[in-house]
């Protein structure tokens, strides 16, 4: 077999979780500050809410969403939630990029801890020359692409899967499937890695995948178990070459 060849045949999906997995990150949506500040931002755009019924608002709409949902494992879209906010209090209609920035506020203003664990970079581009690497993620696309692009990960995947746009998260198989189906391969031929033993495991093995857990105390998930661990990315790169 010639040298191209084998080369093709190495391409296999690595697949992988985003936050908890590659992104270390800490949130805090409770915070009075938080809406207060936006609450303020929001009055430039002419639309008038006070701070607790800002909070009140975006937390009822979270629910709501939910509640109209028929998933199984329903997921929301945030920048759906600030539409209809800014539509409801404001006196126009506010266009995509404005909504965007809105969201992109909150979520910075929410934001407590953010960066890429240590050794991210440097796994992730060995892994790119043997494999393509695709993003399953519980995840925001509003938040998620720029702060993607903001940590320079955005270059590695081929595809991004994010719960958000589709309306279910994991444990659901079709994100698995979805991302299998992009790249045209079998489930054999994938390994997905994640932190989050219910979400990632379950899911990952639903769907036939190999499963490598992220930092996490595993407790019994369903019968289902990871095939490896590890604590740290400098031992992720043996760890594949391994099975």
């Amino acid at each position: 077999m010639s040298e191209m060849g084998t080369q093709n045949r190495m391409k296999k999906g690595i697949f992988f979780d985003l936050y908890g997995t590659l992104i270390d990150i800490l949130t805090d949506e409770v915070d009075p500050w938080v809406y207060s500040t936006l609450s303020r931002y929001l009055s430039y755009r002419d639309i008038k809410i006070a701070p607790k019924e800002l909070k009140k608002n975006y937390f009822d709409e979270i629910q709501t969403q939910l509640k109209q949902s028929n998933e199984t494992y329903p997921e929301v879209d945030v920048y759906k939630i600030f539409s209809s906010m800014m539509h409801r209090y404001g006196n126009k209609t506010y266009s995509k990029s404005a909504i965007v920035d809105t969201a992109v506020l909150f979520r910075s203003l929410t934001m407590r801890r953010f960066e890429v664990f240590q050794g991210v970079y440097e796994v992730l581009a060995s892994l790119l020359e043997k494999y393509e690497l695709v993003l399953i993620s519980d995840a925001q696309w509003v938040f998620t692409e720029p702060e993607m692009a903001i940590l320079g990960l955005t270059p590695f995947f081929k595809f991004r899967i994010l719960s958000s746009r589709f309306g279910f998260k994991k444990p659901d198989v079709r994100l698995f499937d979805m991302a299998m189906k992009k790249l045209m391969i079998r489930n054999e031929e994938t390994v997905y890695i994640g932190d989050n033993p219910q979400k990632d495991l379950m899911g990952a093995k639903k769907a036939g995948m190999k499963f490598i857990l992220f930092r996490s105390e595993f407790k019994p998930c369903n019968d289902f178990q990871p095939d490896r661990h590890f604590n740290d990315y400098s031992e992720l790169l043996k760890i594949i070459e391994e099975m």
